[in-house]
């Protein structure tokens, strides 16, 4: 009888095994799955979002019309798919943390205004351009997604443009454009620092410096 026992208690000690091996398996394997297609979910989500501001953009710069109508354009389109007030606190750093929220609510207004003046004459060398998407990185963090593209330039060579798109605010918005490498945050950040510095750290300066570029 005890040899009996010890048998069944073997047989049964096995096959609980093996059931609990399979079990772990297949929820791992689900498990990786879901992740996978959240991840390939989220990349696709900020593909299209790049692709949505590249043809908006296209759509300004082309239209026959003053540069103070695409600016307008721009704001909207700043509205709709950029997180300014994020790229705002970047860009301001360690100065943003003393701003009361009537003075943080101004200096991002006006560094929207500041934005959309000076890049829709820099976005119209991308006239006649076609967008092609070469591969997208997620950090998994609030960097969120690196979009890669290169602007085939009729006339001129490709131009590699990167697109950062995050969720942290809750939905997809652009924070940052890489042109040929170079960060359109970091190039903001170094000026709107020396700007602020040259007005003697003054924050209403630098917003009316800013309001009237």
């Amino acid at each position: 009888m005890r040899i009996k026992q010890k048998k069944t208690n073997h047989f049964l000690t096995r096959r609980s095994f093996s059931f609990l091996f399979s079990f772990f398996i297949t929820n791992n394997f689900l498990l990786d799955f879901d992740i996978a297609n959240a991840n390939s979910s989220r990349i696709h989500k900020a593909e299209q979002l790049s692709k949505r501001i590249f043809d908006d953009i296209f759509e300004i710069i082309s239209q026959n019309s003053s540069n103070e109508s695409k600016k307008n354009s721009l704001l909207k389109l700043f509205d709709r798919h950029a997180d300014v007030p994020i790229i705002a606190r970047a860009v301001l750093g360690s100065p943003w943390r003393q701003l009361n929220e009537s003075e943080r609510t101004s200096f991002t207004r006006a560094f929207k205004q500041y934005l959309a003046k000076k890049y829709a004459a820099q976005f119209s060398e991308f006239v006649g351009a076609e967008m092609l998407i070469e591969k997208s990185r997620d950090s998994g963090g609030k960097a969120g997604i690196m979009v890669e593209t290169r602007l085939l330039m009729p006339g001129s060579a490709p131009i590699k443009v990167g697109w950062q798109v995050s969720d942290a605010s809750g939905t997809f918005k652009m924070i940052d454009v890489k042109i040929e490498g170079i960060s359109l945050l970091t190039t903001e950040r170094g000026e709107i620092r020396n700007q602020y510095t040259k007005g003697g750290k003054s924050i209403l300066k630098l917003i009316n410096s800013l309001t009237n570029y």
